[in-house]
Formats: C-alpha cells, structure tokens, sequence
C-alpha cells in the first residue's frame, strides 16, 4: 500500500517488530555463558536499522519517481540509496561498534582476539563484500545507460542477484555452525558480536 511514495505497509513491517524488540530486550539480561548467541538479537537490530534508515531513503526514492524523471537521476538516487546504507553501518560501527538496532538489542561488535572496540578497519572490511556487490549492480546498470537503453539484460542482473543471494546464505551458515556465532564477514574482518546486557553478579544475587 502506497499513498504519495509512503510505503505504510513496510513502515508498519519494520515498525512493530522494532518496538517487541524495544520492549524486550530493554531490561532483558543473560548470563556471560550465553554472551555469544546472538543471532536472535541481530536478526530484530535489523528491523530498527531498516525502519530507521532503509524505510526513509526508499520512501525519498518512490517519491522522486515521476514519468519523466531522468533514469540517470533515478540511478545515482538509487545506488545513493544504497551507499548511505553501507555509510550507517560503517560509521556507527566504526564510532560505536554497534548500529542503533544493535544498541537497541544490546549487543555489539568487538575484536574477536582481544574483545576490544573495532576500528574503521573492521567495520570496513566487515562490509566490502556487500560495498563490492553495491559497485557491480551500479556498473551494470550504468554501463547499458550510457549505451542508451534502459532494457537491461535480465541474465546479467540474475547472475548479480543469484551470488549476492549466495553470499548472504554461506553468511547464514557460517553464523549457525559456529560457538561464537561468527558471520563470515566476522571472519573476514576478524571481529566477534556479544552480548552487552549480560547479568553481573549483583543481579544474579537478586534472582
């Protein structure tokens, strides 16, 4: 459903499971054996970073839309789209080690030898597989714009897709098949997510 280029259903999609995911991991505590099982709480940080970021710059998108808009126009606002996304999380993680859905979820990336903050180093290579898939959607697109056509070859674009859908399942595994729940992008940039919400003696003493 979309009224001026407001998509309520994806706002409403992000939306609620950003606030059940507010609501119960803002006084939830684990103990330190379970500081690592954070699949869960990086699934829900998703929605929030999504309602928060993605929701706003696609709705930017749909609204600029027009018939006669120009599709160069079009294409640096949509691969713009795109980077800002990788920037969020660049630079929060970078700064901070976690995005505001991670914060939110409490949990938070660190150096997965020494459990250190991470550096721009990290964040950087923890995202340059999907910088990299960013690159070649955008050089595809381009290159059959400045040939002049907007009829893009579907296989080309399957291909992207298809890998882009592979990585992003290896990822999935990897983060399943693991103790520490390490992504394969966390062992690309040597990193680790915990727990930021686990209990300290005082609150197991009070249980």
């Amino acid at each position: 459903m979309t009224e001026n280029g407001v998509n309520w259903f994806a706002l409403f999609f992000y939306f609620f499971p950003s606030l059940i995911a507010w609501s119960y991991y803002k006084n939830f505590t684990v103990s330190s054996e379970k500081q690592y099982l954070t699949f869960w709480p990086r699934l829900w940080a998703s929605f929030v970073d999504n309602m928060l970021i993605v929701w706003p710059l696609d709705t930017i998108h749909n609204m600029i839309q027009k018939p006669d808009i120009s599709i160069w126009l079009l294409l640096t606002v949509s691969f713009f789209r795109a980077f800002l996304c990788i920037i969020y999380s660049i630079s929060l993680h970078g700064t901070y080690g976690q995005t505001i859905g991670k914060m939110v979820t409490r949990v938070k990336i660190v150096d997965a030898k020494t459990h250190n903050p991470i550096s721009f180093r990290h964040a950087i290579m923890r995202d340059s597989i999907p910088t990299l898939f960013i690159i070649a959607f955008t050089v595809y697109h381009a290159y059959y714009f400045a040939i002049g056509t907007t009829s893009i070859p579907p296989r080309g674009l399957a291909l992207l897709t298809s890998m882009f859908l592979l990585w992003y399942a290896v990822e999935l595994f990897t983060m399943l098949t693991n103790e520490k729940r390490r992504a394969l992008h966390d062992f690309i940039a040597g990193t680790l997510v915990v727990r930021t919400n686990i209990e300290t003696p005082e609150s197991e003493d009070l249980q």
